[in-house]
């Protein structure tokens, strides 16, 4: 070998051994950066002339696993979903109360039962009346406070699928862009990779909205494709339309009007789209337009209950077509059930004494032409005995319960829905974190780089040797 050839060789190893470095570098110091992927040199023999003259790059290839990034963002878009709807049962939860709990619906309905005891046990005493009046009260603002709840996760969930909406838009149009950039750097020979990771982290935060399928095009660009089987990115980039409704009501459906639903490229999307199996969406979507409304309803049915038992002629024989112990604001006579009576449920006015009604009412008739102080505890007991007589709320599947059996059913039925809820939410956690684990041992590993970097300096330094020998040889000639 020609010493001109040697010293080709050799200042091609230290050129690609620098290039090497850096890029080893810059693995080490984007080792938390969401999207990178590891890159490494692809290096090829040099000839020329038909002999070897060295090595040279031949390109940067960035590492990553497809397969298991798909895996990853599905996990994430079920992950993003579940935690909402365990966040929904827990909010709808907490404001019902755990049975026994001081402000729980339940220990309401106890303690309105055993008021009613007491006072038909000592008709004559107004601390007891009292009791009766305020049970029934907490009641009242119980079943208020738990649909004040519901209507505000609803009215939540509307305006974070605005939220997500106008983000999807925009990350979408980021791809598009994105891929159009990564072409143009294909094509002409650029280094587009840390487009590609940028590329990489705007899919992963679309993921978590709707969950999406990533299909490699020509030239770097990436195509994305929904559940449903729509096409989000490609040659046409898909664009959602949703306008949020402030001032929600109990009544407000999409098929009524007032709720907007979810449109693709101006078609509107059926609710039953597999567009909305997983991520904050569908979450989003099925707690605005199902679950909310499912509870308001069973919600509707118990107040219903309460407010016709004290209706019934056995109960309140002075009044038997007009409201009992509870009454609805702003209607005079119970209407035909109507989403939201839960929440218009109150004391009965003539029997309360902050809207100017008479205790007495409670032991001589609600309804009575002349409320005299009597001792008879007849009325009293047959407003006692009503809680405890069996009924059936308008659910066919729905047993025959005493009022307390129907808040029991109620408490029972979120509890179970919450627990449920945290199970997917535990189980899908469980899956991300361990999907992250594994991309994460895929990801950069400074202990390789570190290994990496000391054969680089071993290379640079056999290279930087033998333009050091060559260096003497020259001298040597020329001094000879």
């Amino acid at each position: 070998m020609s010493l001109s050839l040697a010293m080709s060789s050799a200042l091609s190893g230290i050129s690609v051994t620098s290039r090497a470095t850096q890029l080893v570098a810059d693995n080490i110091a984007n080792q938390q950066t969401e999207g990178y992927g590891v890159r490494s040199l692809d290096q090829s023999a040099r000839a020329l002339g038909g002999t070897g003259s060295g090595v040279q790059a031949t390109g940067i290839h960035r590492n990553t696993d497809p397969a298991l990034i798909a895996e990853q963002r599905n996990a994430s878009s079920r992950l993003a979903g579940h935690a909402q709807l365990s966040d929904f049962w827990n909010r709808i939860e907490s404001a019902i109360g755990l049975p026994g709990e001081p402000g729980s619906l339940s220990h309401s309905f106890d303690a309105l039962e055993l008021a009613l005891s007491n006072a038909a046990a000592a008709p004559d005493s107004t601390a007891y009346l009292t009791q009766v009046a305020q049970a029934a009260r907490d009641i009242s603002s119980g079943f208020g406070s738990i649909q004040s709840s519901l209507q505000q996760s609803r009215a939540s969930a509307d305006a974070a699928i605005g939220r997500d909406v106008a983000e999807l838009n925009e990350s979408l149009a980021e791809v598009a862009r994105l891929n159009r950039d990564i072409q143009r750097q294909t094509l002409t020979g650029g280094a587009p990779q840390a487009l590609m990771d940028n590329r990489q982290a705007v899919i992963d935060r679309i993921a978590q909205i709707v969950p999406v399928t990533e299909m490699a095009r020509g030239d770097g660009r990436v195509a994305l494709m929904a559940q449903s089987g729509a096409m989000l990115v490609d040659n046409h980039t898909a664009v959602f339309g949703f306008s949020t409704t402030p001032g929600m009501s109990p009544q407000d459906t999409i098929e009524d009007g007032p709720l907007s639903g979810l449109i693709l490229d101006g078609k509107p999307v059926p609710p039953q789209s597999d567009l909305f199996a997983d991520g904050r969406l569908g979450a989003a979507f099925s707690i605005r337009d199902t679950l909310a409304p499912e509870m308001q309803d069973a919600l509707d049915d118990l107040a219903s209950d309460m407010v016709g038992r004290f209706m019934q002629a056995e109960a309140d024989q002075t009044g038997s077509t007009e409201f009992g112990l509870f009454a609805l604001r702003n209607d005079a006579t119970s209407p035909p059930d109507t989403p939201g009576m839960a929440g218009r449920m109150a004391l009965n006015p003539l029997v309360d004494p902050a809207a100017g009604g008479e205790l007495a009412r409670l032991r001589s008739g609600i309804h009575a032409t002349d409320p005299a102080f009597i001792l008879d505890n007849t009325y009293l007991s047959r407003l006692r005995d009503t809680m405890a007589e069996v009924t059936q709320l308008p659910d066919p599947d729905a047993p025959g319960r005493t009022a307390s059996g129907h808040a029991a059913d109620l408490i029972s039925i979120v509890g179970t829905a919450r627990l449920d809820a945290e199970t997917r939410n535990s189980s899908s956690s469980a899956r991300h974190a361990a999907l992250e684990e594994g991309f994460a041992a895929r990801g950069v590993d400074s202990d390789a780089e570190l290994s990496k970097l000391l054969l680089l300096e071993q290379a640079y330094g056999a290279n930087a040797r033998v333009l050091a020998s060559i260096d003497a040889m020259l001298r040597r000639i020329l001094e000879i």
